[in-house]
């Protein structure tokens, strides 16, 4: 099924994760357009320069948070910053994410495996934690986690990134429970085949839409859901 959402984002206040990744950097440029306010997270302050380039050309209210959401302080500091620049969250997309080898589980070292775990789930528990109290406050706000096709069937040799995406849609349907009649709600996005290298380009972006739609107050009713991104494209 094609569908073709038209959500009203203007000066909603967004804050991205994994805003240099090939997911996050196609969906900065669509919340842009969308004319929402921007709070991009990056691991790395060197590798916002394409950010801040981008950022430049445009009429945007936006702000780069460098934050390593593997450790809970930082991702305190960072929601912080954001709540303090634009005094509110309406939309928490958690983009960020890394695959890791490509192994067998019973070969699986332990230092990739905390690494991918600390960055994909350990992460995206952080950022919900962080931003509930603002959306509860405000009654309003969507949280919007990322998974892929990895959680439809078991696909082997994918270890600690299938785990902490099986991981993540369980987070997400707790949680969803969890806000019931408070206004936020929190849902899964699959968008599609994973990527096994981080610098992956996503040239077509009609996938990206089941994000703007999610994000949007068209899909208020929704909560605790898994969402197919090729459905929207």
């Amino acid at each position: 099924m094609t569908v073709a959402p038209h959500p009203s984002l203007r000066d909603k206040v967004v804050l991205l994760t994994g805003a240099t990744g090939p997911v996050g950097r196609t969906l900065v440029r669509r919340f842009l357009d969308s004319g929402a306010k921007l709070a991009l997270c990056v691991r790395r302050t060197e590798s916002s320069l394409d950010l801040e380039r981008m950022l430049a050309g445009r009429d945007a209210d936006a702000m780069i948070v460098p934050c390593d959401l593997r450790h809970e302080e930082n991702v305190v500091r960072m929601v912080h910053r954001v709540a303090q620049r634009f005094g509110r969250i309406d939309v928490a997309v958690n983009a960020a994410s890394i695959s890791g080898p490509q192994l067998g589980i019973a070969e699986y070292p332990a230092e990739p495996w905390c690494n991918v775990t600390a960055t994909n789930l350990h992460g995206t528990y952080f950022v919900c934690r962080e931003v509930l109290p603002w959306m509860i406050r405000q009654h309003a706000g969507s949280i919007i986690n990322i998974t892929s096709t990895l959680t439809a069937a078991s696909r082997a040799q994918w270890g600690a990134c299938a785990v902490s995406q099986h991981a993540i849609e369980g987070l997400t349907k707790l949680l969803a429970s969890e806000m019931e009649d408070s206004g936020v709600r929190i849902n899964t996005i699959d968008i599609g085949e994973p990527q096994s290298q981080p610098d992956g380009v996503r040239t077509e972006v009609g996938w990206t839409n089941a994000f703007l739609w999610l994000a949007g107050d068209e899909s208020a009713d929704k909560n605790g859901e898994h969402i197919r991104a090729a459905d929207f494209a």
